[in-house]
């Protein structure tokens, strides 16, 4: 989480800088088993699947900051009986996916996607295709689609996307993390005492702090590198011209609303904008979920339908 992890009242473990190394080399991608793939550097990454019987549609979902692939499980559930297939993997150093918290370069996290959604293309010839990123997974998809000759999916989805990069931080937080790489890049934060509401939905909080794929405690060099993956974002975001839907709550307490609409507005494929004055961080698994899906799936529909953004949703409204 953003704001938990960039925080500066917090614990601190290990000293050491480090960046997760890549695959043992060249290589096809390819679907290794019903729960991994492997990627073009033959790095091996954790999968979840939620097949729909026909899908007409199949959506790539990408985790946000310290989450891994089941982020969607709810979601994906719903669309599987509506003709759905949701794939979601766990990022290089998250979940499932071997690093243990180490961050390892928005370069190859952005390739990650770009390779992945070419092998659902492949097995999913005939159904529409999406990329959908929460989080630090919208700022994944970004990059991903940004600037390509081939578009990479029908369609983007960005739910809270993560773009409070080095351009939209204020001088304070970034002279803290400059100084904490200097002095303990290879530290660990947590978010305790922050009384920060990621999500209304408590049963889920819950359920996420007892999983252990969920990490718990974020390194201050994998923060510098997250805060690097959403300043390239929003660098990018005028780049990106696919037909795109942008989710977002107005008063989100872990990232901020602001470069989120402005993001929208800069985005040639902007179609649809849908803020919630009363969400949280997690739209996907809050209490009001459920709109958030139905949102979803109706803009995996008619994407191609462009609506300007409502001008009631006003960050702060």
């Amino acid at each position: 989480m953003i704001r938990l992890a960039l925080a500066l009242s917090l614990t601190l473990t290990a000293c050491v800088a480090e960046r997760l190394a890549p695959g043992p080399g060249p290589t096809a991608p390819g679907f290794v088993d019903a729960g991994h793939w492997r990627a073009h550097d033959g790095f091996v990454l954790g999968m979840s699947v939620w097949p729909a019987e026909n899908a007409h549609t199949a959506i790539v979902a990408l985790h946000g900051m310290n989450d891994y692939g089941q982020f969607i499980e709810g979601a994906a559930k719903h669309w599987q009986t509506k003709g759905v297939t949701t794939y979601a993997y766990d990022q290089r150093g998250f979940g499932r996916t071997e690093g243990n918290g180490r961050w390892p370069g928005h370069e190859v996290m952005a390739e990650d996607a770009r390779t992945f959604l070419a092998l659902v293309r492949a097995r999913h010839p005939n159904a529409k295709l999406f990329l959908l990123g929460e989080s630090m997974g919208g700022a994944v998809s970004i990059l991903a689609a940004a600037g390509r000759s081939e578009p990479v999916a029908d369609g983007l989805i960005l739910v809270s996307p993560a773009l409070w990069g080095w351009s939209n931080l204020d001088v304070i937080k970034r002279s803290a993390l400059w100084i904490m790489m200097q002095i303990a890049p290879g530290s660990r934060l947590t978010g305790r005492g922050l009384n920060i509401r990621p999500s209304d939905n408590e049963n889920m909080l819950i359920a996420l702090g007892r999983d252990p794929y969920v990490i718990k405690a974020t390194r201050i060099d994998a923060i510098d590198g997250l805060v690097d993956l959403m300043e390239a974002a929003w660098q990018a975001v005028p780049a990106v011209a696919l037909p795109t839907m942008v989710v977002y709550a107005t008063e989100d307490e872990i990232v901020p609303s602001g470069p989120i609409a402005d993001a929208a507005a800069k985005m040639p494929g902007t179609a649809r904008v849908h803020c919630f004055k009363d969400g949280f961080h997690m739209l996907l698994r809050d209490l009001k979920a459920e709109r958030t899906w139905a949102a979803i799936e109706e803009f995996t529909k008619t994407e191609t339908e462009k609506k300007p953004p409502p001008t009631e949703c006003a960050p702060g409204g």
